[in-house]
């Protein structure tokens, strides 16, 4: 007589070699090198840098500090010792916010 042979176990096997071979066309088709890799890596973490130096400073940050670019406004003048007349303005940006924050 011929040998068993379980139908489920034999399809299921079917299936998983069929799964592996497709597997493995699709790493040859979109598989990246360990160079190509670490390339895209760095170039992403430059990109992500450089975005996050173009951030302006929110002015609901208390914590940070005041940039060189900010006015820095004298209170006292040095020849007479009084007070500028004039109120301080709000010229840290040049930016109208167009919502307010609730």
């Amino acid at each position: 007589m011929g040998d068993l042979v379980n139908l489920r176990q034999a399809r299921k096997r079917k299936q998983r070699e069929e799964k592996a071979r497709k597997a493995d066309q699709n790493r040859v088709l979109h598989g990246q090198s360990g160079a190509e890799r670490s390339r895209t890596a760095q170039e992403r973490t430059k990109a992500d840098k450089q975005h996050d130096g173009h951030k302006r400073i929110n002015d609901a940050q208390p914590d940070v500090p005041p940039t060189a670019d900010e006015p820095v406004s004298a209170s006292t003048s040095e020849s007479d010792g009084k007070q500028d007349a004039a109120p301080p303005s709000d010229t840290k940006n040049n930016v109208v916010p167009m919502f307010t924050p609730e």
